[in-house]
């Protein structure tokens, strides 16, 4: 799977590391399809204190759209 150009400069400004990402979409706690072209990956890092990483990804085109730490999915246990 790629990362677009707007999900690297996201990773970038908001210090997520590209193996945090990978990890998501490798071992994700919920899966989420919103339409054909748009799935949320939810994932929990846990070496940052926990927090729910979301990852949206174009399954049509094998790209990661972009990725950010989701307070509301936080508080839900990121499930």
């Amino acid at each position: 799977m790629k990362l677009s150009i707007h999900a690297k400069d996201v990773m970038g400004n908001r210090n997520i590391p590209e193996k945090w990402v990978y990890c998501v979409l490798n071992d994700p706690s919920l899966i989420i399809e919103i339409k054909e072209d748009e799935v949320h990956y939810y994932g929990m890092i846990e070496t940052y204190d926990n927090r729910c990483l979301k990852v949206v990804v174009n399954p049509l085109k094998a790209l990661v759209v972009t990725t950010y730490f989701d307070r509301k999915m936080q508080k839900k246990g990121c499930k």
